[in-house]
């Protein structure tokens, strides 16, 4: 069986290798954001909560400029799974100011992701706490 993948702006199949179920990725995750565009970088976490067998609600927090705290939900689809990885997706219209898109690679231990929205783009990188 194979599953239609995202990531980091390319689409692949992936072939979902040994388990019919993606890893356990739930909880709480810290570590950093960096924006590749600017060179912006600050503190990240994210807790990581099933809503059902195909979507996760991840809600980010961190600070911008050192001192700017900032909260973002996203609701990340399961786009493919093997290997001991989870593959979610997320994009969110910001009305008139364009589209965030976010893709994920997870495993138990690590998080990555990329990010690209109309004036920016760059990566969160975060371990489990």
């Amino acid at each position: 069986m194979k599953h239609l993948v995202a990531c980091l702006g390319c689409v692949l199949l992936w072939p979902a290798v040994g388990s019919s179920q993606p890893p356990n990725i739930n909880g709480h995750w810290s570590g950093y954001w960096v924006s590749d565009f600017n060179g912006h970088r600050g503190p990240l976490r994210a807790s990581v909560r099933p809503q059902d067998d195909a979507t996760y609600r991840v809600t980010f927090s961190g600070r911008f400029a050192k001192i700017i705290p900032f909260r973002y939900n996203a609701t990340m689809q399961v786009v493919g799974w093997g290997d001991d990885v989870v593959i979610l997706a997320t994009e969110r219209r910001l009305g008139w100011r364009g589209t965030f898109r976010s893709t994920a690679v997870v495993s138990p231990t690590h998080f990555q992701a990329t990010f690209t929205s109309p004036r920016d783009y760059g990566r969160f990188v975060l371990t489990r706490r």
